[in-house]
């Protein structure tokens, strides 16, 4: 009977006192959220000035800053990380720079080698045509230029000595002669 006595004083303290307080506490604290009040960060606060809740605060505090240094530590070791590979990456791109710079100056150099031996043969090719129309009689070499464009007759012609040209030119028809005697002309102005 006592039990049931001390059991029943209990089920009225929380129904009639503890379960009203919570409420009535929830309701205050949601009023003033709608106010504008932070009413967590005045709870902390006003837990901080009570002795034995004051530890958890400092507790609570501790374990934040420590976890802040730790997030920030990890930050900083990644950008010391990052920060090396674009070093990496800057050095390798100087060094692909500096390839790129030097096969630029090998092509250069090739294209001109090329270039020159082009030019040789082509002096070469010139050469041989122009001994083998100079050693040609003038009748035989008019004979082969009749069948060749002016524009071919004219580059062999330039090649050739005037006494050469003047006896090819002799041995052509006068108006085909006549043609080639202008845009000679026309060239070497």
């Amino acid at each position: 009977m006592k039990q049931n006595e001390k059991s029943s004083k209990f089920v009225w303290f929380l129904l009639v006192i503890a379960v009203p307080a919570v409420f009535a506490v929830t309701v205050f604290g949601i009023v003033l959220s709608f106010m504008g009040v932070n009413v967590m960060e005045e709870a902390k606060n006003t837990g901080k000035k009570i002795p034995i809740i004051k530890n958890v605060f400092t507790e609570e505090t501790t374990t934040v800053t420590s976890s802040n240094e730790n997030t920030e530590m990890q930050w900083k070791a990644k950008f010391d990380e990052q920060e090396d590979y674009i070093k990496i990456l800057t050095a390798d791109l100087q060094k692909k720079e500096k390839e790129v710079t030097t096969l630029k100056s090998d092509i250069a150099l090739l294209e001109k080698q090329v270039e020159d031996a082009e030019t040789s043969v082509k002096a070469d090719e010139n050469e041989q045509l122009k001994k083998l129309y100079e050693a040609m009689p003038a009748k035989d070499a008019a004979a082969v230029m009749t069948e060749m464009n002016n524009n071919d007759v004219l580059r062999i012609l330039t090649l050739l000595q005037e006494e050469t040209q003047a006896a090819i030119l002799a041995k052509l028809d006068a108006k085909r002669a006549a043609e080639l005697t202008v845009l000679m002309t026309n060239n070497s102005l």
